[in-house]
Order: C-alpha cells, then structure tokens, then sequence
C-alpha cells in the first residue's frame, strides 16, 4: 500500500469497518472483464479467519460463475465527507479476496441468513426452512484483506 499512514493494519479494527459498513461489492471472474456486484451481507470472525455471507436467488450470472470458479475479491466502504480545499474525501475501507462456498445443509442457511440480518439489526423477523429452500447461501471464507482509512477532519 502506497500511503503506509492510512492503512489499516489492526484486525479488530478492519472488523469495526466490517460492522459499520451497509453492502459488500464481490467481484466474480467472467470470460472477459470481471463481474462485480453488491450485496447485502452478514460476516463473522471464527478460529482467527474471517467469513462473510451472502444470499442470492437459486438462479443467475453470479451462481454460473461461481461454479465455474469459486475465486472472488470483495470490497466494502464507509464513504464520508469531502475534505474542503483537498481533492480527497474522508472514508474507510476494506478489500480483500477469498473462496466462495454454497452452503446446503438447512441450518447453516439459517445461521448464515440470522448473521445477514444481524448486520442490520433486524430484531423481529426470523429466516425458517421457506427461506431456504428459494435461496441460495454462500460462505465467503477471506484469504486476503486490507483496510484503509482517510478521517481527516
């Protein structure tokens, strides 16, 4: 990383980003230019690694191209004010690559599902077995991230 004095190098820290941040971009690879699309997401950390989850119809582009290849980068940021007389903004950002994995058993959409909802609050709604069976599940497991931050004041 270019700028040393932005980069954010504290686990717990890159996971406050993680926490505060409302979508995950994922890149999937395709034939010619890659395929990136945002998510609404849930994560957690486990035995030191970090894994996000996300949910998508049984149907589409990004199930193809993850059955062809499970590789992805993801992206995810808090995007705050512009900096007067600069050409910069303030921000916080996370990026990083891993390996997607379609969950299949019943109750770990349902674990999977209630940490999506968690990240944003949810208190009252509760995913069931009808969720799961019209939803596909993916686990994200993260091989690489980084973080960054700009807050300037």
């Amino acid at each position: 990383m270019r700028r040393k004095d932005r980069e954010i190098t504290d686990f717990d820290e890159i996971c406050s980003v993680i926490g505060r941040s409302k979508v995950i971009r994922i890149a999937f690879f395709d034939e010619k230019y890659p395929y990136i699309l945002p998510f609404n997401f849930g994560y957690e950390k486990r035995d030191g690694r970090l894994y996000f989850y996300i949910h998508t119809a049984l149907q589409g582009k990004k199930n193809e191209l993850i059955a062809k290849n499970p590789c992805t980068a993801f992206e995810l940021d808090n995007c705050g004010e512009y900096v007067q007389g600069s050409i910069t903004s303030n921000y916080e950002s996370v990026a990083g690559n891993g390996t997607m994995t379609e969950l299949t058993d019943t109750e770990q959409k349902l674990y999977a599902l209630s940490l999506i909802l968690k990240q944003y609050g949810e208190k009252k709604y509760k995913a069931d077995s009808s969720c799961t069976a019209r939803t596909r599940v993916y686990r994200l497991e993260v091989n690489e991230i980084s973080g960054k931050a700009n807050r300037e004041k």
